[in-house]
């Protein structure tokens, strides 16, 4: 059986796909990596290196359309190009993926926030395509954030609050916080009408999720099916940004806490019932989700807490990083490198027993 770990860019991933192809040893199955823009659809081949388990290293190769296809491609702030999407789906016709992956954020919070057991935890949302609409929310709601709508750790959120100057306009870069003063609503009218040209947003009250010492957390949640296409999670930790900062995410230089370290330190933070939602939400949020879209193999999940210790569901991302748990449940990640096989094997089961 060949695996195929599809990514961005020939470097993207380097280290965890050697650690999967090493893995794959012991399920008796090969791996090859590669990139969208190598696949050839006349050919019915691809181009990629292919891992030879024997001198422990990656070869260049060309090899048949892999029987499963595990997609850790990220495209930025705004989708990929067409002719990559085109191969992409060309290839989900030809060979199966483990997970089918989600849409926007807009659309999966569409889909998700009027399901009875999970509307409670999704903040407002609008999506925004004019500098007229954040403008409006910004007058109703005096604080707000607007985040891209296919964003991911952290990158381009803003925090817009009004002031006796007009507005201010904050953001965090590689831990540094960044603040903008506009004094005039045609200025910031023209700042905002550029973002929107650029990328698609959305925009949500600004909510308190931080600690008493002003710090924003959010608590972030790797799942991943089993060989019995069962949820597991696989580790949990706490991301805490800079004190008055606006995001938690490690690449926004946020820090990570274990859940008993953070407790200790906060211990108003996390509640018997907050831990009891918690729960509610792994039960509900992946079966739901998945019942809405498609097959999904994994999910990240990130929630913040509120002062009042409202739980609130802040994103959904089906191509999670592994960071936060790496460093500081390390003995979790055999699991997370034997998932990807162990589920294949499941679904190359399940697709024989279906006649597929």
């Amino acid at each position: 059986m060949l695996i195929g770990l599809m990514a961005t860019a020939d470097t993207h991933e380097n280290h965890y796909f050697t650690d999967l192809a090493q893995t794959a040893k012991s399920f008796n199955m090969n791996v090859c990596k590669f990139t969208p823009e190598n696949i050839d659809r006349d050919l019915k081949k691809v181009r990629g290196e292919r891992f030879d388990s024997e001198r422990e290293m990656w070869i260049a190769s060309s090899f048949d359309i892999p029987d499963f296809i595990y997609d850790r491609c990220f495209h930025g702030l705004s989708r990929q190009q067409s002719e990559t999407r085109n191969k992409i789906n060309w290839l989900k016709d030809h060979s199966t993926f483990l997970g089918l992956g989600l849409p926007g954020k807009w659309e999966v919070y569409q889909s998700l926030k009027k399901h009875p057991l999970l509307q409670a935890f999704f903040p407002e949302t609008h999506q925004v395509s004019a500098s007229e609409d954040i403008i409006g929310h910004l007058e109703r709601l005096n604080k707000i954030i607007i985040k891209p709508e296919f964003g991911a750790g952290g990158t381009g959120i803003y925090l817009l609050c009004k002031n006796d100057e007009g507005t201010l306009v904050s953001m965090t870069k590689k831990g540094t916080k960044y603040d903008r003063q506009f004094t005039s609503t045609s200025q910031l009218n023209k700042w905002l009408q550029h973002l929107l040209n650029r990328y698609k947003y959305l925009c949500q009250p600004y909510l308190e999720l931080c600690t008493v010492e002003n710090e924003p957390f959010d608590l972030r949640i790797l799942l991943q099916k089993n060989e019995k296409n069962q949820w597991m999670e696989r580790g949990r930790g706490i991301r805490t940004g800079q004190k008055a900062g606006i995001t938690s995410n490690l690449a926004t230089g946020g820090e990570a806490f274990t859940l008993d370290a953070f407790i200790k330190k906060n211990p108003e933070t996390i509640s018997i019932a907050v831990e009891q939602k918690i729960q509610h939400i792994l039960r509900s949020l992946p079966v739901e989700t998945e019942a809405v879209f498609d097959r999904l193999f994994e999910l990240g999940i990130d929630l913040g807490i509120d002062k009042k210790g409202q739980l609130w569901i802040m994103d959904i991302n089906s191509k999670p990083g592994r960071k936060i748990i790496q460093v500081l449940q390390p003995e979790t990640m055999s699991d997370i490198h034997r998932a990807p096989f162990q589920y294949s094997q499941y679904l190359a089961d399940h697709l024989q027993k279906a006649g597929e």
